[in-house]
């Protein structure tokens, strides 16, 4: 008690400061870190010279530090705080995109780009313990669902930076800038983030019982998530990899077309983590979990059934409304059936298996299409696992909402 009341006059990080810091590390290490290299490929391919089988092994190495990363960062979970993890990283992923912004060798800005694949690992993981030991219950689905969203953020800015600094100062200015706001966001988030654990720490050997206890009463929910995750990867990842390809080469959709689909999906999740989350801390996990499922399900139906544009842009957006806020859910029903203590660990495991599934569905996918020579099946498919998914989460306990 006498530690309880040391600490908790130490200034800390409120809960909206907290959200928009911790979003910041996703579209930093997500956003930067992932997803700008897909934007400027073409230029940085003419400049440093390399083919597209060059970006087929920087890409697959980035799936493997991500996997790789999502290991060690469980393992350092039981000697480092989650909030150290989570900035380093984000520290780690700016000062890669600086060393982009100036590297004239292929090899190494492939260096570069596979450690911020694995960076963007361990930077998310952590996440679900630093909103566990600093956010009520009653707020933390929706703040989760709105990290999970720092994505879309990061990939909307993205496409501000090229639109602006392309043609002034060639894509080095665009890593250059990405790096510095980076950096500039690893600044402010150690000064709001030094002192997030240690009213929690303290208070935590009054539940360590009442953890234990639930600790071993649960291990099938727990195993059951895990199914879950490596479904979410096997399932969403793949509906993301195969859109534009079924839309322009086997639909014959135009490039503009398929980007303000894409556009749509990108805008829609802005705000979609943020609203499952809503949803989640109203009437539970479970039901907001089975509710994306189930908006996830009629979209991948309305691409396997129809081919007409508008309808594209309604697929879009039932899959933007459930694909953000279940990489929030996850996370925060896993806070909610584990110690805080081993909560790192769990959905380290849990990210492991969502990469693992992305891989298989991958690939998979790839299969369906030189097997029946057509996308469709694919979200035939992909439609069916989001069910088997639904079917799932009805399966798990109750948690309070």
């Amino acid at each position: 008690m006498a530690a309880y009341t040391a600490t908790a006059a130490v200034a800390r990080p409120g809960g909206m400061t907290l959200a928009a810091l911790l979003t910041g590390f996703v579209a930093s290490t997500y956003g930067f870190g992932v997803y700008l290299f897909a934007n400027l490929v073409v230029d940085m391919r003419r400049d440093l010279g390399f083919d597209y089988a060059t970006v087929g092994l920087i890409t697959g190495g980035a799936q493997i530090g991500f996997l790789a990363f999502s290991f060690v960062t469980s393992y350092l979970s039981r000697f480092c705080e989650g909030w150290k993890i989570s900035l380093c990283s984000t520290f780690v992923t700016a000062l890669s995109l600086l060393g982009l912004s100036i590297s004239d060798d292929i090899l190494l800005s492939a260096a570069l780009l596979i450690l911020q694949g694995g960076c963007s690992a361990s930077a998310y993981v952590p996440l679900a313990e630093i909103v566990t030991r600093n956010v009520p219950q009653s707020k933390r689905a929706r703040v989760m669902g709105l990290v999970a969203s720092g994505t879309s953020y990061g990939v909307f800015i993205n496409g501000l930076l090229v639109s602006f600094l392309m043609a002034a100062g060639g894509w080095r200015s665009i890593w250059l800038t990405a790096g510095l706001l980076s950096l500039s966001l690893c600044v402010c988030a150690y000064f709001f983030l030094r002192n997030t654990s240690d009213v929690e720490v303290a208070a935590a050997p009054h539940r360590r019982g009442n953890a234990a206890r639930v600790d071993r009463r649960i291990p099938g929910p727990l195993y059951l998530l895990w199914v879950l995750a490596f479904l979410n990867g096997l399932t969403l990842l793949p509906f993301q990899t195969y859109l534009a390809p079924f839309m322009r080469d086997e639909l014959g959709m135009s490039a503009a077309e398929t980007g303000m689909v894409w556009s749509t999906i990108g805008a829609v999740g802005m705000a979609s983590g943020f609203l499952g989350g809503w949803i989640a801390d109203r009437v539970g996990t479970r039901a907001a979990l089975a509710l994306c499922f189930v908006t996830a399900c009629l979209g991948s139906g309305l691409i396997y059934s129809m081919d007409q544009v508008p309808v594209f842009y309604l697929a879009g957006v039932l899959f933007a409304l459930a694909f953000y806020p279940i990489f929030g859910l996850v996370p925060t029903y896993i806070g909610q059936l584990v110690p805080v203590s081993e909560l790192t660990r769990a959905f380290g495991i849990a990210n492991v298996l969502i990469g693992l599934g992305g891989v298989c569905g991958n690939l998979v996918g790839g299969l369906f299409k030189d097997i029946f020579d057509s996308f469709a099946p694919i979200y035939l498919a992909a439609g069916l696992l989001l069910l088997l998914q639904f079917l799932i989460t009805l399966a798990l306990p109750r948690t309070p909402s």
